[in-house]
């Protein structure tokens, strides 16, 4: 349904020829594609959106999106690689925390846990709750993998908390 809807927007959009709003739509339309599991369309529509809007902020989320098919697809090395190297072009801590996040869950799926800690800790700190929940998640993970189950035990409580915070906000 998403899909559809956006390229619904999409044709609007390119009758009124908004630039900034059709690398938006676009965008959406690739994390539509990529929750589809449906990750070369994904990328087709995320190099769209880069071609109409190249601009930091839509590159540097946009590129977050095809670290994640990359690494997905097994082309790891130029996951890492771009994940890295936008790290440092990132001002906003709340998208910092977001990519800090994505490198720890690389290193944790390679299995690299004390990096994988590193930057999940980092990222558990983040103001963004989705983010917070995501990290303590992925911490618990890595701990009961390793055996450490008071640690883990440790981020299952704090993610259901953070959780259940969440949701009585809402």
């Amino acid at each position: 349904l998403a899909i559809i809807k956006y390229r619904k927007a999409l044709k609007y959009v390119e009758i009124i020829d908004e630039v900034s709003f059709k690398a938006d739509i676009l965008e959406f339309l690739g994390n539509s594609y990529q929750l589809s599991s449906e990750p070369d369309s994904a990328l087709y529509y995320y190099n769209e959106s880069l071609r109409y809007n190249s601009a930091l902020p839509n590159k540097l989320d946009v590129e977050k999106s095809i670290a994640q098919i990359l690494f997905d697809k097994g082309d790891r090395d130029s996951a890492y690689l771009l994940i890295k190297n936008n790290l440092g072009k990132i001002e906003n801590y709340i998208a910092k925390d977001s990519y800090y996040s994505i490198l720890g869950k690389m290193y944790f799926i390679d299995k690299v846990y004390d990096s994988a800690i590193y930057y999940l800790e980092k990222s558990f700190a983040s103001e963004n709750i989705s983010v917070r929940i995501n990290s303590a998640v992925n911490l618990s993970a890595i701990y009961d993998s390793i055996g450490n189950y008071e640690k883990k035990a440790h981020y299952d409580n704090l993610s259901s908390k953070l959780f259940f915070d969440n949701i009585n906000k809402e």
